[in-house]
């Protein structure tokens, strides 16, 4: 399994999450803001206390078979983009061997394949 997280404008979220869904990328998503900018200026916070260099982003998080990571790492990089010259944000991968998911033991009992052995055990995803 692959992370994948990409900081992107949040101008292009819906854009993404659109191409996801039609291209049948199943996975749950997770959006965070987020403050983005350049780790190379000299100062992040002027002396007035505003911090003009970071711009905001929304940083998108979602786990899938090491099949479908490529697939969805292309959609990104061609639904984030903008007109703009300056870069739009940033993709990570990650290795992922295991993610378990948070459920009440009660909520499985219509899906027996997501179904906790003990009470409390989270099942795996």
């Amino acid at each position: 399994m692959k992370k994948i997280e990409a900081v992107i404008l949040p101008s292009r979220v819906n854009a993404v999450r659109a191409e996801l869904r039609r291209r049948g990328v199943c996975a749950e998503l997770t959006l965070t803001e987020v403050q983005h900018g350049d780790t190379h200026e000299h100062s992040i916070t002027p002396h007035n206390g505003s911090v003009d260099q970071l711009e905001e982003r929304v940083k998108l998080e979602l786990i899938v078979a090491d099949r479908q990571a490529d697939k969805v790492v292309g959609v990104i990089l061609r639904h984030a983009l903008t007109d703009s010259p300056d870069p739009d944000g940033h993709v990570t991968l990650l290795d992922v061997s295991e993610a378990l998911q948070i459920t009440h033991p009660a909520s499985d009992i219509s899906n027996s394949s997501k179904k906790s052995q003990d009470i409390g055990t989270p099942g795996k995803r």
